[in-house]
């Protein structure tokens, strides 16, 4: 039994690739957003590895607000995202990155909670 949701193993195939921060458009690569057992609206991605060394990667949380394919969903917002161009796209594919996410059935106000962030 999860902690606060039905499913606390919601499938997270793929990476992803781009992340618009103006639109709250997230694109993946492999990913199977909207498909039975996969990422749903009002879930939570956690974009990208945390933790130390290069392949920590961490963008943040964001619930997922649309899904409008299988690789490409809206986000409410991207305040609790770190980005390293903001007010861009941030076509991760095309400077060498893609990273894993996570999808989580957190409660929202986690993704508000950057307390002990960096």
């Amino acid at each position: 039994m999860s902690l606060w949701g039905n499913n606390d193993n919601v499938t997270s195939a793929g990476k992803i690739t781009a992340i618009n921060y103006d639109t709250g458009v997230v694109t993946g690569s492999g990913t199977a957003w909207g498909a039975s057992g996969s990422a749903q609206v009002g879930d939570v991605l956690r974009i990208g590895v945390r933790g130390p060394g290069v392949a920590a990667t961490y963008f943040g949380d964001a619930v997922i607000t649309s899904i409008a394919s299988a690789t490409s969903c809206s986000i409410a917002s991207t305040a609790s995202l770190v980005s390293p161009s903001l007010g861009t796209p941030f076509n991760l594919a095309l400077a060498g990155v893609t990273t894993d996410f996570t999808v989580s059935q957190m409660p929202i106000w986690c993704t508000q909670n950057l307390q002990g962030d960096k």
